[in-house]
């Protein structure tokens, strides 16, 4: 039997399903019939985030008519021909794919949905399908960096002769413990001790937060924002306070500096990005989504009856964010 489903139960599979508004909205919203998961804020793209997101969501919620639509879509479009790793992105113009790169936040939420919905509904093809994702995630996206193990934002154009570029909010840390059940023999726990270090590490500026994109010096291992890139906590960065207490690694250096900005700006005028080295804020108010993560990184399943609703969100990441938070404070109490 694969590692990624030994803990199945009687108790899992038997559960009814479950009709929840959020994900109504979301489905209605974002999924279209054959299974694409659609960023609308993004010219209506598609990522193998976002068709993890979406098989996360349908396994969290026993949808297996949804779960399989997205899976056949993602296989169909976006799963490598000589691997078991996808595509980052799917334009709805062809050629729908002009990337073959991977993207290793997308890979891991995939092989978490898919273990996910193994243990649900007995379905030792997942758990095969995820052990093989997280297998091959290992030997291409993990690098030794000096004495640092990181993993790489996809398996090509991160890792350079002068030093590695990461993004800390691919250190999904749910995602990275399921991936250590499924591949015992692999760098996953490692590489949570290491991401973890390294956002107790990545810390800049006014406020004392870590930025989108990070870069590692290969020679001292110093850590600074990588060039190439605004020097931001902005949209990739909320997801880091997101993973790391659902994953219950959060450091209290975050969380006093979570705390700081939100009660400079308030809930409803957080930033929609702050700029690491100089304390400068966007002209405009972040989405929904970053509230609740504000809220689930600083209190935990106790944010639960203030989180946002997916119909506050216009936009397809923004509503990620909120159902995210929101199914990880459930499944905190």
């Amino acid at each position: 039997m694969s590692a990624g489903i030994t803990s199945f139960g009687a108790s899992t599979a038997s559960r009814a399903a479950t009709i929840d508004p959020d994900w109504d909205i979301y489905k209605k919203q974002f999924l279209l019939p054959d299974g694409r998961i659609v960023d609308n804020g993004n010219n209506n793209v598609s990522h193998s985030e976002g068709q993890g997101y979406g098989l996360f969501f349908a396994s969290t919620f026993n949808d297996q008519d949804a779960f399989a639509r997205i899976l056949s879509w993602t296989k169909d479009n976006l799963r490598h021909k000589d691997g078991n790793l996808h595509s980052w992105r799917w334009m709805p113009a062809a050629p729908h794919v002009t990337d073959t790169n991977n993207a290793s936040d997308g890979d891991l939420m995939i092989a978490w949905a898919l273990r996910r919905a193994a243990m649900l509904w007995g379905r030792e093809d997942y758990a095969e399908q995820a052990q093989a994702i997280v297998q091959e995630l290992g030997r291409k996206c993990v690098r030794k960096i000096g004495s640092r193990l990181v993993l790489l934002p996809g398996a090509r154009g991160f890792d350079r002769p002068k030093g590695v570029t990461v993004n800390l909010s691919y250190y999904n840390m749910p995602a990275l413990i399921r991936a250590a059940r499924l591949d015992p023999a692999g760098p996953w726990n490692s590489l949570i001790d290491g991401g973890q270090q390294l956002v107790q590490s990545s810390r800049f500026g006014l406020w004392g937060l870590p930025p989108d994109w990070l870069m590692i010096d290969r020679k001292s291992e110093r850590l600074t924002p990588a060039s190439g890139f605004p020097p931001r906590f902005s949209y990739d960065a909320i997801r880091i306070p997101l993973y790391l207490k659902w994953g219950n690694r959060m450091p209290a250096t975050l969380s006093q500096a979570l705390y700081a900005v939100s009660q400079n700006y308030t809930m409803s005028g957080l930033p929609g990005w702050i700029d690491v080295k100089t304390g400068e804020r966007s002209n405009y108010n972040a989405p929904p989504g970053f509230r609740a993560v504000y809220q689930f990184a600083l209190n935990g399943p106790d944010a639960l009856p203030k989180l946002p609703s997916v119909k506050e969100s216009g936009d397809y990441y923004s509503a990620s964010l909120t159902l995210q938070a929101r199914i990880a404070a459930m499944e905190m109490v």
